[in-house]
């Protein structure tokens, strides 16, 4: 019997995003930097569609908040972009949960072309500059590795009993 019925495998995930979110590259040229994804976007969303039950806007927002002091960003700005990817996850879990993992990640797409969209407009006003590629990059690496994101822990979700979940991961064999 697991006294914290898995939520410890939530916050494991998510302390993982954050130690990626912060990974540098320094072998690396300078334009790879627009191609790192948005792992926080992808793993709650995860969440959302898996656990909407323990996972969802409010607690998508504080966790935003931790991630935007771990990487000096404007305070709440990523908490509102990731309660809207909960949100939508929340809202749709039902449909969500009985797509494939492709069809997830053309969701995950348009998600995270929000959201980047979102980020560099705050950024830009806060005269950051302004690229395409610092849109699309991130939106595009964050769709392609959300199917890793989705495998990794389905299978950690398989093995570990968690409270809450729903969809095509929570039903009884």
């Amino acid at each position: 019997m697991n006294p914290l019925h898995g939520g410890w495998l939530i916050l494991v995930s998510l302390v993982g995003a954050m130690i990626l979110a912060v990974a540098r590259v320094e072998a690396g040229p300078d334009w790879l930097v627009w191609l790192r994804p948005d792992w926080a976007v992808a793993v709650m969303f995860f969440w959302g569609v898996t656990t909407p039950s323990r996972v969802g806007p409010m607690s998508a927002w504080v966790v935003g908040l931790f991630f935007d002091v771990l990487v000096a960003g404007p305070l709440g700005l990523t908490g509102i972009c990731l309660a809207f990817a909960t949100y939508i996850a929340k809202r749709f879990e039902e449909r969500l949960s009985l797509y494939t993992v492709w069809q997830q990640m053309a969701v995950v797409f348009a998600i995270a072309a929000v959201i980047q969209m979102v980020k560099r407009t705050v950024l830009f006003l806060l005269d950051i500059e302004w690229s395409a590629w610092a849109v699309l990059g991130p939106t595009l690496a964050t769709a392609l590795v959300y199917p890793l994101v989705a495998l990794l822990l389905s299978i950690a979700v398989q093995r570990v009993h968690v409270q809450g979940l729903t969809g095509q991961l929570g039903r009884a064999p």
